[in-house]
């Protein structure tokens, strides 16, 4: 098993990196690489941050990422990324966990769902 790396391409910025092909693969290829130090972003062409860049974890490792606002973010209760979130803005970590409660339930509903219908039962 190998390392896995998540990332998120803010799309506004992809006639930057159109025009800025190499510079955009090789921030990926770094980014893939770099299974120690944590990297926000990196920088393409003339903007600063059109890629969020989650630090490649192993295929064994488990998280939760959540794309909210025009951010992605990781819930992770052993993550010093998710502590750091929740101490620079609690609003907006309660908001997340919010969302997160709500698409379990939902979740756990539709599953419940499709198993009533497998057993011939709605």
């Amino acid at each position: 098993m190998g390392y896995l790396t998540t990332i998120t391409i803010r799309n506004d910025a992809l006639q930057v990196i159109e025009d800025n092909k190499d510079q955009f693969v090789e921030g990926v290829l770094e980014a893939c690489r770099n299974t120690v130090r944590y990297k926000e972003y990196f920088s393409v062409g003339g903007n600063a941050n059109p890629v969020v860049l989650q630090t490649p974890r192993h295929a064994d490792s488990c998280t939760i990422y959540v794309h909210m606002g025009n951010t992605v973010v990781e819930m992770n209760p052993y993550s010093e990324h998710t502590e750091e979130m929740l101490a620079r803005s609690p609003d907006f970590f309660d908001r997340v966990l919010k969302f997160m409660e709500s698409e379990v339930r939902e979740l756990k509903a539709l599953k419940k769902k499709l198993e009533r219908k497998k057993d011939g039962n709605k």
